[in-house]
């Protein structure tokens, strides 16, 4: 039976890359449930060859991510690797992550798996790490970006052998619970402001926390990541804040929503939870992936060194709870039309499985 290997940034406490885990999966068991599923994780606490049961009845093999010697023994013509969304393939936040991950695509050539790549942002990457990337990527037969940066820093890298497909991110298709009724957001007395941090050292951020607290008051720091949670209670305690919001869930989020007018966030998927909440959002940082993010949904973003930061987040703060109705509609409406692109893009994904297995 031919195995499926999938692999992202899963296993290291991240909510949006666990989403995506799961997302993967349940494809996998709702339309190919006659091949071996073999998620690749980072999580310590498992062991490869264990089994794990998803939710819907999922059941599927883990493998240690790191142990590519063991990897490559289990891996056979015939079978298929797939990374399943994420912002894997950069070297701003680690050059070793990225030869890591040219490294698995290298050796599931070798051995004589097939290569596709769904819901990827490519890059940011350097000189050094395009020149290293372009002839792996082109050993895909199929590459997914989430977004039109993506896809253009493909074509400046120029790989060219595989067949390209231009989506949005893979989440906009996770079934996840409705969002509120515009009735909630009459009621709201008093505008309340989430924050999601993403940890690090930032003196603007702390200007900018302080000053949202003092001109809108409710101001409510929350984590997606266990890896952020230290520094939020820190930023907390320093900045005078409550306590933050430890979220490892989606319904959480979604349980916690009605309570909040807009959604500032450090984290890509942060704006995505927003956006399925109908919440406005705003971004916040350099990533590039949140600005790709921001402009399809024609929200605002800012980097710490944008000069007019403050004021320009004030503003658009202003303006959303001046008329936070129409905001909503606003996000409801590009929601809708997200979501159903992420329909097709999930059609598109498995087609690409069905043409890759059906010549294996």
């Amino acid at each position: 039976m031919p195995r499926v290997f999938l692999f992202g940034y899963y296993g290291f406490g991240n909510l949006g890359d666990e989403l995506l885990c799961h997302y993967y999966t349940e494809i996998f068991r709702r339309y190919f449930p006659g091949f071996e599923l073999v998620v690749l994780t980072g999580n310590k606490h498992l062991k490869t060859g264990d089994r794990q049961a998803g939710d819907g009845g999922t059941t599927y093999k883990v493998a240690n991510r790191w142990n590519l010697w063991r990897l490559g023994r289990m891996m056979a013509p015939g079978d298929l690797l797939v990374g399943g969304g994420g912002s894997i393939f950069q070297d701003v936040t680690s050059k070793r992550s990225l030869l890591y991950y040219l490294a698995l695509l290298r050796l599931a050539h070798r051995r004589g798996a097939a290569i596709i790549l769904a819901g990827q942002g490519i890059g940011p990457l350097s000189a050094w790490g395009r020149k290293v990337a372009r002839p792996v990527l082109d050993l895909a037969a199929a590459i997914g970006c989430r977004d039109q940066r993506s896809l253009l820093t493909l074509a400046r890298m120029e790989v060219k052998a595989p067949q390209f497909y231009l989506g949005v991110v893979p989440l906009w298709d996770y079934p996840f619970p409705p969002p509120r009724p515009v009735d909630t957001i009459k009621k709201q007395r008093q505008p309340r402001i989430g924050y999601i941090i993403r940890a690090g050292e930032n003196k603007r951020k702390d200007q900018l926390l302080v000053t949202l607290s003092s001109l809108f008051g409710n101001l409510q720091l929350i984590t997606l990541s266990r890896a952020d949670e230290p520094a939020a209670h820190r930023l907390a305690e320093k900045l005078g804040l409550v306590a933050p919001y430890c979220i490892r869930d989606p319904d959480t989020f979604f349980d916690l929503s009605p309570a909040f007018t807009v959604v500032l966030s450090e984290r890509l998927h942060g704006l995505l939870l927003a956006a399925r909440c109908h919440l406005p959002g705003i971004g916040l940082g350099a990533d590039p992936k949140l600005h790709a993010f921001c402009h399809q949904m024609a929200w605002t973003c800012w980097t710490w060194r944008d000069s007019s930061l403050l004021l320009g987040v004030c503003a658009a703060l202003r303006e959303i709870v001046a008329d936070p109705v129409s905001a909503v509609e606003k996000v409801r409406q590009q929601a809708a039309i997200m979501a159903q692109k992420g329909e097709e893009d999930r059609q598109w994904f498995i087609n690409q499985v069905q043409a890759v297995l059906a010549n294996r």
